[in-house]
């Protein structure tokens, strides 16, 4: 289970965290953590580790959120980041495309997500990591303009940056009404 991360700005290192225990994992998320597709994805494998899931029990949490499976996410855990790269951008597209179109360092691990990662391999894993930090940090700073209208988003519907764009939408055109199409 390994764990890439950095502090914003040029000239700071990734950091790696391999095998992170509960506690850890909790410190890192006292944070302001920035993800890409974090909140469908990543913060619950985090959520995961810090209520003591064993690395088995998290690959096993891993397949069941890609393969769409209903009941692999924990509410608390859509919060865990300050903000989803991807949520707020307004153009939806994968990370490593942006990494070609902003002409940035761009890698493929070419391993299967659904098999365990033999050891010889795991320091390729940890540099793709590496990369995909970097390459969130470069969309974010491209992306200015986008995250600044998710702020000024967030502070119209009275919410965090973190909430998706339809959450905050609802809110501001709907306010706390959970069931408006009864009005």
């Amino acid at each position: 289970f390994l764990i890439n991360w950095k502090y914003r700005g040029e000239g700071k290192k990734v950091v790696r965290m391999i095998n992170p225990t509960p506690l850890e994992v909790e410190n890192l998320m006292k944070l302001k953590l920035v993800g890409f597709n974090c909140r469908r994805y990543d913060n619950h494998i985090l959520y995961a580790r810090m209520m003591g899931y064993s690395n088995e029990q998290l690959f096993e949490l891993s397949q069941r959120i890609i393969n769409g499976s209903k009941n692999a996410m924990f509410g608390e855990a859509y919060n865990v980041s300050y903000t989803d790269v991807y949520d707020f951008s307004n153009t939806k597209q994968s990370l490593k495309k942006w990494e070609i179109d902003l002409h940035i360092h761009h890698q493929e691990l070419g391993l299967p997500w659904d098999q365990p990662v033999p050891e010889e391999l795991w320091l390729k894993v940890a540099e793709y990591c590496d990369n995909d930090v970097l390459a969130t940090e470069a969309v974010f700073e491209h992306l200015h303009e986008d995250w600044v209208a998710r702020k000024i988003l967030a502070r119209l519907a009275g919410s965090t940056v973190n909430d998706s764009t339809n959450s905050l939408t609802a809110k501001i055109i709907f306010g706390n009404d959970k069931n408006p199409q009864n009005r």
